[in-house]
């Protein structure tokens, strides 16, 4: 698949559905304390990473304006910055959605969360702090994608980043495209169990639209049952 007929998959399945499909094929990771900023934002993309630290040269600095220059549309930037004061706010989200990324995934803390949220609230992060970070705490071309932590997880760049007010995920990038296949299949069953719940089925068949989910392998094989 290409990145573009990733997202729309992305863009269409339930976060659930492809947690799922992670769980079936025992990979990914799922972030731990990263909330976002709005109840209703869903993100979805293509890692673009960057670790935050004291910088003594000030000639090595890089300005989270140029890092998220280094990301292309559909992009979502997943900075690590471990401490307690903000890294960004309202401007630094403005530009981001200036440059068609999806968002903002932060091991760290934001500010102006009711501005952000006002225009689509889709930053996650460890929550708000009013102290800004030190102007020398900032990425260096030695630390924009490489891997990183975030929520626990380590995220690699190019890896998929997915979720929404339930939680993120982590979905490995030489995975994605058979996740994103049995994440279509779940969504299929998804409807269907959905159906037989409002119908008014026992228990008893229940059990037989259970036997209805379509399986994939890690190789896209389909399983025959």
């Amino acid at each position: 698949m290409t990145n573009e007929e990733r997202l729309k998959i992305f863009e269409e399945v339930d976060p659930g559905c492809i947690t799922d499909a992670l769980i079936c094929f025992k990979i990914g990771a799922w972030m731990q304390g990263i909330f976002p900023v709005s109840k209703k934002a869903k993100i979805y993309g293509r890692a673009v990473t960057a670790r935050f630290e004291t910088v003594s040269d000030p000639d090595e600095i890089l300005t989270p304006y140029e890092v998220i220059e280094m990301g292309e549309p559909g992009d979502v930037l997943v900075w690590n910055v471990d401490m307690d004061a903000n890294i960004m706010g309202e401007n630094i989200f403005h530009f981001v959605l200036g440059h068609g990324l999806k968002g903002v995934v932060l091991e760290g803390k934001i500010r102006d969360i009711n501005e952000i949220e006002e225009i689509g609230g889709c930053v996650f992060s460890r929550g708000p702090a009013a102290y800004s970070a030190p102007v020398n705490f900032r990425p260096t071309k030695n630390t924009v994608n490489i891997p990183v932590t975030v929520g626990g997880v380590v995220v690699r760049p190019g890896d998929y980043i997915c979720g929404d007010a339930n939680g993120l995920m982590v979905v490995p990038q030489e995975y994605v495209d058979v996740v994103l296949e049995q994440a279509k299949l779940n969504m299929v069953w998804e409807k269907e169990l959905e159906e037989a719940i409002k119908a008014g089925y026992t228990s008893e068949q229940m059990k037989e639209v259970y036997g209805h989910l379509k399986k994939i392998d890690i190789n896209g094989t389909e399983i025959k049952r």
